[in-house]
């Protein structure tokens, strides 16, 4: 006996007028947050954007960090967080941001 295993993220979404696969609709997403943006997580701890990244299915993710880069200082990469979604980040804005 064969198994057959769908991976969601490829069937085409019917809502969609280009035809396109969830995956390519995720894709095409661009990330919300910039990478060295102050946010907010829900329980309140803010963090900055070190990197973004996306899930299997193409979803914007972000690993967070608690660093900000100095001049040209390599962030450690042992103090990232990963895989945080924009679903409950507020970016806040640092005094001489627009």
């Amino acid at each position: 006996m064969t198994d057959i295993f769908f991976n969601i993220a490829d069937l085409t979404d019917p809502n969609d007028p280009q035809g396109r696969t969830y995956r390519q609709i995720n894709l095409a997403t661009p990330h919300k947050y910039e990478v060295g943006a102050l946010i907010e997580l829900e329980n309140k701890a803010r963090l900055f954007i070190a990197r973004q990244t996306r899930d299997c299915d193409g979803a914007p993710l972000y690993s967070l960090t608690h660093e900000t880069r100095k001049d040209d200082f390599p962030l450690n990469e042992l103090y990232f967080a990963h895989g945080f979604s924009e679903e409950g980040m507020t970016e806040i804005k640092m005094e001489g941001q627009t």
